[in-house]
C-alpha cells in the first residue's frame, strides 16, 4: 500500500492529529458506521534487508483472513468481521514509523496494530501507538530490546503496547550451552553490529558464557553501514578462533562468511542470531567443516495447539510446505500466533473502542502454536509474554533440504530433541 506524503506536516503534526482522533476512538464513540467491522493494520518488512522475516506474515494473512472475515463472535454472540491489512515497512525504522503515523491507520479508526519483526520495526511502531493511544501487539524481537530499547520502566510498563517473544536470557543461555557442548575451545569470537540488537546481545552474552567456562572475545563492533568484513575475519583467524557467535541481519552474515572464505578463515562452528533462522541464508553460508547452529524459537517440535484452528505446530508447518512448496520457517509460528491473538482479542473485547480492545489484550489467556500467551502473568512485566527457546542445528535431510533440528533442549526440556549436535573435528 502506498502512503500519501504530506511534506508540509512534521512527525509532531502527524502525532497531534493522530492523538486527536484517538481520544474519541478510545471511548468507542467514533467508530465507522458498521460498528462490527474491525480493522487491523499489520506493519511487516515485506521488502529490504529484513524481508526474510516477513515472508510468513503474508502467508498467515492470506491463510487465516477468510476465517476472520467471516466473523468472530463477540461476547454478545454477534459476529465481528475482521479485516487485516498488511503494510510493507521496507525493513526501515523510518518507514515503519511513517506507516504507523499515517492518518488512515490511526486517526481514521484502525482498532489494532500489529508489527513484526526485529526491534528496527517493532519499536518505532510501538512508540507511535503508545503515544497515540492505539492498541499494538508485536513479536519476533528479544523482549529486552523491545522493552528497554523503548526506555520501558518495569514498574510502570506501557499502557497500549504488548509483545511476545523469547528474551536475551534465552539466546545467551542457548548459545553458551551449544558452544560448551561442542568443545570448540574456550574463547568464542563475537560478531555484533552497531544496531539495537547488537547493543543488547553484546551485553547479554558474556555472563552465561563465563558460567559455562567460555570467554567471549569481540575484536570490534561492526559498523553495519560500512563494514570491513575481511579485516574482522583476519583478526579471528589470527587468534585461532574456532567458533563465532553474535547477531547480524541475513545479508550481513552472508557478506561476513564470504569474506572469511576469501581470507582463509575456517571456523568449525557458527551461531548467528537474526541471520540463521532462515534456510536460504544457511545454504549461502554453508561449507564443509562448518556446523551451523541457532536458537530455535519455534519449530514442528513445539508441543502446542492453536485455539483458533485446532492445529498442532507440526500440522501448521506441513500445511505451509504443501501450500508453498518451500521449507517451513521459524517465523511461521509467530505469524500464525499473531492472527490467533487478533481472533482472541475481538472474541473477548467488551466493545470496539480502543480502550476495550487494549483491555482484551491485557487480560488475554490463549493457547497458540508458539505456546500459551498470558499478559495477566506480569512476568517479566505486564507488557511482555515470554515464549520458549532451545538450541538447534541445521542439518541436511534425506532430500538434501536444510532442516533446523532441536539438538539441545536444556533451556526448555518440555520441547523434545529431534537430533544430536554434530560438530566437525578440528583439522
Amino acid at each position: 500500500m502506498t502512503i500519501p506524503t504530506r511534506p508540509t506536516l512534521t512527525r509532531r503534526d502527524w502525532l497531534q492529529q493522530a492523538c486527536a482522533g484517538a481520544a474519541a476512538l478510545a471511548s468507542g464513540t467514533a467508530l465507522a458506521a458498521d460498528e462490527d467491522t474491525v480493522r487491523v493494520a499489520w506493519i511487516s518488512p515485506q521488502t529490504g534487508a529484513l524481508a526474510a522475516f516477513g515472508v510468513t506474515d503474508r502467508y498467515a494473512v492470506d491463510l487465516l483472513s477468510p476465517r476472520l472475515n467471516a466473523g468472530i463472535p463477540g461476547p454478545n454472540g454477534k459476529l465481528r468481521k475482521v479485516q487485516v491489512e498488511l503494510h510493507d515497512a521496507a525493513s526501515s525504522s523510518a518507514r515503519a514509523q511513517a506507516l504507523a503515523l499515517a492518518r488512515e491507520l490511526i486517526a481514521s479508526g484502525v482498532h489494532l496494530v500489529l508489527a513484526t519483526a526485529t526491534p528496527e520495526i517493532c519499536n518505532p511502531v510501538s512508540d507511535v501507538c503508545e503515544a497515540a493511544g492505539v492498541p499494538c501487539v508485536t513479536a519476533i524481537a528479544p523482549w529486552q530490546a523491545w522493552f528497554y530499547g523503548r526506555k520501558g520502566d518495569p514498574v510502570k510498563g506501557f499502557d497500549w503496547t504488548f509483545h511476545f517473544f523469547c528474551g536475551l536470557e534465552d539466546f545467551s543461555d542457548v548459545y553458551s550451552s551449544l558452544l560448551a557442548k561442542a568443545d570448540v575451545g574456550q574463547q568464542i569470537g563475537g560478531i555484533f553490529g552497531d544496531d539495537i540488537d547488537g547493543d543488547a546481545f553484546v551485553k547479554a552474552f558474556p555472563g552465561p558464557m563465563k558460567t559455562r567456562g567460555l570467554e567471549l572475545w569481540v575484536p570490534d563492533r561492526v559498523p553495519l553501514g560500512n563494514p570491513n568484513w575481511a579485516a574482522l575475519a583476519q583478526k579471528l583467524k589470527a587468534a585461532n578462533i574456532q567458533a563465532v557467535t553474535g547477531v547480524l541481519p541475513p545479508p550481513a552474515a552472508m557478506a561476513f562468511f564470504s569474506a572469511a572464505q576469501q581470507v582463509g578463515y575456517k571456523p568449525r562452528m557458527a551461531s548467528i542470531a537474526k541471520a540463521f533462522p532462515f534456510p536460504d541464508t544457511v545454504a549461502a553460508v554453508h561449507r564443509e567443516g562448518l556446523a551451523l547452529t541457532n536458537e530455535v524459537w519455534w519449530s514442528p517440535a513445539w508441543p502446542f495447539t492453536s485455539k483458533l484452528t485446532g492445529q498442532k505446530a507440526s500440522e501448521v508447518t506441513r500445511t505451509y510446505e504443501v501450500a508453498t512448496g518451500k521449507p517451513w520457517l521459524q517465523t511461521l509460528g509467530f505469524s500464525h500466533a499473531l492472527m490467533e491473538v487478533v481472533a482472541e482479542t475481538f472474541r473477548t473485547a467488551s466493545n470496539l473502542g480502543r480502550a476495550a480492545v487494549r483491555d482484551a489484550v491485557a487480560r488475554m489467556q490463549v493457547n497458540t502454536v508458539v505456546g500459551p500467551l498470558n499478559w495477566r502473568n506480569s512476568h517479566p512485566n505486564r507488557n511482555v509474554c515470554i515464549t520458549p527457546a532451545v538450541g538447534g542445528q541445521w542439518q541436511r535431510g534425506p532430500n538434501g533440504r536444510w532442516v533446523l533440528h532441536v539438538v539441545d533442549n536444556t533451556r526448555s526440556p518440555f520441547i523434545p530433541r529431534t537430533e544430536e549436535l554434530k560438530v566437525p573435528q578440528a583439522v
